[in-house]
């Protein structure tokens, strides 16, 4: 079978992050990766026998004959690539969140679907195993309706704790607080739950930077089939480092959760009758990988196979446009 040529954007997490990922699959070749040359991705490249290193993406697009690219760089550089390679029908994996503003991501999905390519997100949460396996008991109902949904992330940010102004603590550059990390909360909390209709926000800013960075959103929801919900997300939190979604139900409580870890570490607990059943995630890190390596592959398997198929999955533009609108809503729902 005929292997997906894949070219890679992005020196950071695309090379921590989505290279070893993506190299690590049977029907896909990387065949070509742009970037600063720092030593760490020279060595990195090196050792896998990767010679194409490029400065310039516009010269990677150009030289390279690729079927797909991947994407890691901030948003605004992001979008100009990926308008590029939609052009060029190529397909594409994208990071969160996918453009800086509506108009952009909107324009994106419409290109991807103009020109029939798959096109996926880089929503890392929903694939870890026990997550799934939340999705599995509201959908069959295992403990009645669906009541409440309440999230509470907090922890501190490199940027935050060093007190590193960049395009991450930037919201005009799609960063702060609800761009760049509470995307990723958007995206699954329509994924249990359904369709947010109502929001109510308040954000919260860093009285230490120099630029009152956003360090945190508060919003209290309504979606479309009556359930509740109440979200809350630290990135500058000093004592508390968790990552829990309760769950409540007509018939007992789920809730999910991890400390110290960004993937690492989830457990389930589920009280139902008095009882209580806890199971631990299955997902494990190999070698010295990057924890969230093991996660991006099964999103990025799934990409290959798409491609392959010429096929469309989620999470796709699609879902990267709605969690773009709904930025820009909260943005304007301010308590």
């Amino acid at each position: 079978m005929k292997k997906v040529r894949l070219g890679i954007v992005g020196s950071g997490f695309g090379l921590y992050g989505l290279l070893p990922a993506f190299n690590s699959l049977n029907s896909c070749i990387v065949v070509a990766i742009c970037g600063n040359r720092t030593k760490r991705l020279l060595d990195y490249c090196q050792s896998i026998g990767l010679n194409n290193i490029y400065d310039d993406w516009r010269l990677m697009l150009e030289k390279e004959t690729l079927d797909a690219i991947a994407i890691a760089v901030i948003p605004s550089v992001q979008y100009a690539i990926a308008k590029i390679a939609a052009q060029k029908k190529i397909n594409i994996f994208a990071e969160k969140p996918l453009a800086v503003n509506v108009l952009q991501a909107k324009e994106l999905f419409d290109l991807a679907k103009k020109n029939k390519i798959t096109h996926v997100i880089d929503f890392i949460f929903p694939e870890i195993d026990v997550w799934q396996k939340t999705k599995q008991l509201l959908d069959s109902k295992a403990l009645g309706k669906l009541k409440h949904i309440s999230v509470n992330w907090n922890f501190l940010s490199f940027d935050i704790k060093n007190k590193i102004s960049s395009w991450k603590t930037d919201i005009g550059e799609g960063g702060g607080a609800l761009s760049f990390y509470f995307s990723h909360s958007l995206y699954y909390l329509e994924y249990y739950v359904g369709e947010i209709s109502k929001i109510k926000s308040e954000f919260f800013y860093s009285k230490e930077g120099m630029n009152k960075e956003e360090v945190g959103v508060a919003l209290l929801l309504k979606f479309k089939n009556g359930v509740d919900g109440n979200a809350n997300l630290s990135c500058n939190s000093r004592s508390l480092d968790r990552h829990q979604l309760i769950f409540k139900c007509e018939k007992g409580e789920i809730i999910l959760e991890n400390s110290g870890g960004v993937v690492d570490n989830f457990t389930l607990t589920i009280y139902k009758d008095g009882k209580k059943e806890t199971l631990k995630s299955n997902d494990r890190t190999v070698n010295n990988e990057d924890e969230r390596v093991k996660i991006v592959r099964k999103l990025a398997s799934r990409f290959i196979e798409a491609c392959v198929r010429g096929e469309q999955v989620t999470p796709s533009f699609r879902e990267g446009l709605r969690v773009q609108e709904l930025i820009e809503k909260i943005r304007m729902e301010q308590i």
